[in-house]
């Protein structure tokens, strides 16, 4: 609204009040809209756009403050500066409309210049602050297209084997998935997530990758992968930041998976025959010590074998809160749900596994299924 003229909304009941701020605002190349009482101003207010707000506490059908406080709880005015007018100077009918969500206050009998410079002071200040909001939901958006294109195609890298579910809780997620060729049918396969939901844990998340792209090689073990990255993040994240990794290697040719673990949820191994395996097995979180330990499991597999890696959402389920600590109940109705599966493509067991596991529900965290084929 600001980038044309800022619109005020004027109530007062007093006719000569009202007439004389209409005529100091427009003066000044402000545009108003003006009400006479509690009712009409809701009106006005419910139809019309406007920048700022200045309102009478006594009006002849209700309070100011009341009328402020239904306005500062209309969607989109919760920062829209409201400022009380009243004959009354006494502090605790000023505390009063700061408590209803005014951001200011003018006396009467006012005066043109104090009027100007209270309504002008807010009208900026409110400018800076969507400015502010502006250029943070802009980084926003370059950061969300930027992890978005970051992620894996398995289009790109069919020989890989994997389709990928992706929905961030918001709109810059805290899970990472990432696939890398490390050798002649050698690829590793890595889901992470880094604890939080801002753009901070976005900013973290979007330094692992290039991270990964760095270390991830067949010279190294995934555990010693883990290692290495553990002793780098140590030294970047802020204060109680860290990341959980479920860290794959699937080798074709010599058909063995190897499988590290960060405390993340454990890899699943459905094989053609209908087994489906877990891989269960100790890891510390990375980032919270440089002596860090990660378990690792190798296994054979077979040409039809899927494996999935999962974020940590599929576990703790939709449920209550209180259930979220329950791996073991959830990493069961994983199994349970990767049982169900048919002999359809990967993608749609994928996709499946999604649907089953969410089901209606909204879930509370990032959610990330990766599905390997051998």
């Amino acid at each position: 609204m600001l980038d044309a003229l800022p619109v005020i909304l004027l109530v007062d009941d007093d006719p000569t009040a009202l007439a004389l701020l209409d005529a100091i605002l427009r003066q000044e190349g402000l545009e108003t809209l003006t009400a006479a009482t509690f009712e009409e101003g809701m009106g006005v207010a419910a139809r019309k756009a406007f920048d700022l707000a200045i309102l009478d506490v006594r009006l002849p059908d209700g309070n100011g403050l009341d009328l402020c406080r239904w306005v500062k709880g209309r969607v989109g005015h919760a920062d829209t500066p409201v400022l009380i007018l009243s004959a009354d100077d006494d502090v605790r009918t000023k505390v009063a409309g700061f408590d209803a969500g005014a951001t200011d206050y003018i006396t009467k009998p006012f005066h043109r210049a104090e009027v100007l410079a209270r309504v002008k002071t807010q009208l900026r200040l409110f400018k800076a602050y969507r400015s502010m909001l502006e250029l943070q939901a802009l980084k926003l958006a370059s950061l969300t297209d930027a992890q978005k294109a970051m992620l894996p195609r398995p289009e790109l890298m069919p020989e890989a084997g994997f389709r990928l579910y992706y929905e961030p809780l918001l709109e810059a997620g805290g899970d990472l998935c990432q696939v890398f060729q490390v050798g002649h049918k050698v690829h590793d396969y890595i889901v992470a997530d880094v604890c939080g939901h801002d753009i901070g844990t976005a900013m973290t998340t979007a330094a692992l990758q290039a991270l990964l792209a760095q270390n991830c090689s067949a010279l190294y073990s995934p555990r010693e992968i883990l290692e290495i990255i553990n002793r780098v993040v140590c030294s970047i994240v802020s204060g109680g930041q860290y990341v959980t990794m479920v860290y794959a290697r699937l080798n074709r040719q010599t058909k063995r998976l190897t499988v590290a673990s960060a405390a993340h949820p454990p890899a699943v191994l459905h094989r053609k025959n209908g087994e489906i395996l877990r891989f269960r097995q100790e890891g510390d979180v990375i980032g919270a010590f440089e002596s860090a330990e990660f378990g690792s499991i190798e296994a054979s597999v077979q040409p039809g074998d899927r494996v999935y890696l999962f974020s940590d959402a599929l576990v703790e389920g939709t449920g209550p809160v209180d259930a979220a600590t329950d791996w073991e109940a959830g990493m069961s109705r994983i199994v349970e749900a990767c049982g169900t599966l048919g002999e359809g493509d990967l993608r749609s067991a994928v996709t499946g596994l999604a649907c089953q596991l969410l089901g209606e529900a909204s879930p509370r965290d990032d959610v990330t299924i990766l599905g390997v084929e051998v």
